[in-house]
């Protein structure tokens, strides 16, 4: 090792910084891990926070060694058997009931919500994005809808309420592959709530109010 002085007064090369869009391709790699079984629940909450706190490359790059080698970023049909074939169209409808879509499914193109004196709850974490953008149009009447989106995914409002909430908390991401969910609708008397996943701590200092309030409400009258 070279240790003379002229080595020593050398300044160490600085760690190349982790953008946003780094941060969201290791969250993207760290959630497929998940849904294939790699991962454990406890060890994917670990690494995502991990992630979402990176500050250099060299910090993300340990989270994802022991992982295949991700797939290009963006949208992607996924493999033939790994989910059940969903249409390009599909709908959700709740009256005075409520109707929850989560877990590994594929998204499709367009996805119509309707809640009338009810909730809908729709969950994008673990779907499959089979086409650029997701068409979602809402419209409940004294209800509520609650749609979750994952991170690295462009999010954009369409919606109005009337005498109601639509909240959407849009989102970008400087990947032109990445998948766009557009929210369309109207809430009437009732609620729209749009939102990205949170870091864990953060969802646990989250208190739910307005029209999350509305779904739970439903759900314990049809209980």
């Amino acid at each position: 090792m070279d240790n003379s002085p002229e080595r020593r007064a050398q300044p160490p090369t600085p760690e190349l910084r982790a953008s946003d869009a780094d941060r969201d391709r290791y969250v993207n790699v760290l959630r497929d891990a998940l849904a294939e079984g790699r991962l454990t629940a406890d060890e994917h909450a670990e690494r995502v926070d991990a992630a979402l706190a990176a500050k250099t490359l060299r910090q993300l790059e340990p989270l994802i060694a022991d992982l295949p080698a991700p797939a290009p970023v963006g949208y992607e049909p996924a493999a033939a058997n790994s989910v059940a074939p969903r249409p390009a169209r599909s709908n959700m409808f709740a009256f005075w009931s409520s109707s929850t879509r989560k877990g590994r499914w594929r998204a499709g193109a367009k996805l119509n919500a309707v809640a009338v004196m009810g909730g809908v709850d729709i969950d994008l974490t673990d779907a499959v994005f089979d086409e650029p953008e997701l068409v979602i149009n809402v419209f409940t009447l004294w209800g509520g809808i609650d749609i979750r989106i994952p991170e690295g995914v462009t999010v954009r409002d369409h919606g109005f309420g009337f005498m109601g909430g639509f909240e959407v908390h849009e989102q970008y991401t400087d990947d032109p592959r990445a998948p766009v969910v557009v929210i369309k609708g109207l809430a009437i008397m009732g609620g729209v709530v749009v939102k990205a996943k949170r870091r864990k701590e953060q969802r646990g200092r989250e208190i739910d109010g307005g029209p999350r309030r509305e779904i739970d409400r439903f759900r314990k009258d049809v209980d």
